[in-house]
């Protein structure tokens, strides 16, 4: 299971919540385990779960008649499930079914059917007594027009915006988003390793991101980002994929993520083919250290600006022109970018709008520690990596090595191996 429902308790407690609805794909699946396919393909699709700790049933789940055999055939635990948008199937004896099949036919004779996805919602609340009550809704999957007409059919009730509360819940993982962040993690840095091993004067860039994409098939995991680039092209922050030959003396940055079981990793490295310049050097090193100084930090009650401020003190201490960043790391989990975000500013007020960390961080709170910087169309650097935060310090999810020689950076890959 991967929803935090102490935690959920907790905060909805503290905020005096009824009732908490999500309807993105990912703060759906967190909640309830639901794999749905279509919901995740189709940006305007519309699924929504309700949980209310204080009343019987505490969760719904809003679910298409296409995708129901994943209702029957995973992990969902939500059983009080309301059906909308009829799929027919064709007729079948019970003798002649799977168990897929059997659960799948029991489930539509004792689920709710609706019309819509928000009759099902509609209906999930009005069955609790909750048209006056305080409900927070995830706006990030509900069109503005439908959460409009949920608020005008409950002009009583106090709906409020509801995704930051999500993001609240999810920074502390339980234990098995964290196996699966570990998980995720170590098959990425495999791929790279082994299509690092292509790097080498004459080959091209894509030759190693489709050597990285084979790689990470044959692990299990699924890609969702891959940003490599050589030479000048690592000047650009998130850079194409691109034909360009790789030559000596070049720089080689990756920034990459998969997914496994749904939940992300990301990471970040560079080396040269060559001998490094004194300045490359230093400019690595500065990056690379003030990612170690920041993790030297992680601890329970740690302050997010303390770490922020640790890991641009070796990059400010070279003076570099415009080394500026807004946040040195942020959470990681069922989105590539969960609370807490490491930074000075207020994360609530910011391009992010996540909720800030009170009272320091965490055991459970995932964090990524990143430093870069980036010279225009000249060259580019960025040092990254994930950790748990356990209760005595942290716990490293990205081991691969932070040397800027090739050589040692793939030593230290095959020791790893």
């Amino acid at each position: 299971m991967l929803f935090n429902e102490k935690r959920a308790n907790e905060i909805m407690a503290k905020a005096g919540i009824d009732a908490i609805v999500a309807t993105s794909p990912d703060n759906v699946m967190y909640a309830t385990d639901y794999e749905c396919v279509t919901h995740w393909i189709n940006k305007g699709f519309q699924v929504y779960s309700i949980y209310t700790p204080n009343h019987k049933p505490k969760a719904s789940l809003v679910a298409p008649s296409l995708e129901l055999e994943a209702l029957v055939d995973g992990t969902v635990w939500v059983e009080d499930i309301y059906i909308f948008s009829p799929f027919k199937r064709g007729p079948a004896q019970d003798n002649e079914m799977d168990r897929v099949g059997r659960e799948g036919k029991a489930l539509l004779e004792r689920a709710h059917t609706v019309k819509r996805a928000l009759d099902g919602l509609i209906a999930a609340i009005e069955s609790r007594g909750l048209q006056n009550g305080r409900i927070a809704v995830d706006e990030t999957g509900m069109s503005p027009f439908i959460f409009w007409e949920l608020k005008q059919r409950f002009p009583n009730a106090d709906i409020i915006a509801g995704n930051a509360t999500w993001w609240e819940v999810r920074m502390i993982k339980t234990q098995e988003e964290i196996r699966r962040l570990r998980a995720a993690s170590r098959i990425t840095e495999e791929a790279m390793n082994h299509a690092f091993k292509l790097i080498r004067p004459g080959v091209k860039e894509s030759d190693v991101v489709h050597a990285y994409h084979c790689r990470l098939a044959e692990l299990k995991g699924k890609p969702t980002f891959m940003i490599l680039g050589s030479g000048s092209r690592t000047s650009y922050p998130h850079m194409l994929t691109s034909d360009k030959v790789i030559e000596n003396g070049d720089i080689v940055r990756y920034d990459i993520g998969c997914t496994y079981d749904y939940y992300h990793s990301d990471t970040a490295r560079a080396v040269i083919l060559g001998k490094a310049t004194k300045q490359q050097q230093d400019l690595w090193d500065a990056l690379a250290g003030g990612v170690e100084d920041a993790i030297a930090l992680v601890k329970p009650g740690a302050d997010v600006r303390d770490i922020y401020r640790a890991a641009m003190k070796p990059g400010q201490g070279l003076g570099l022109e415009n080394f500026d960043r807004f946040h040195c790391g942020h959470g990681i989990g069922i989105s590539v970018y969960d609370p807490p975000v490491v930074t000075i500013a207020d994360p609530t007020t910011s391009a992010f709008l996540m909720p800030s960390v009170e009272g320091g961080l965490k055991p459970g709170m995932s964090l990524n520690i990143e430093v870069g910087y980036y010279m225009q169309g000249v060259q580019g650097f960025l040092c990254e990596d994930t950790l748990i935060v356990t209760e005595t310090g942290c716990e490293r999810l990205t081991n691969n090595s932070k040397s800027l020689v090739y050589d040692e950076f793939m030593a230290k890959a095959a020791a790893m191996a």
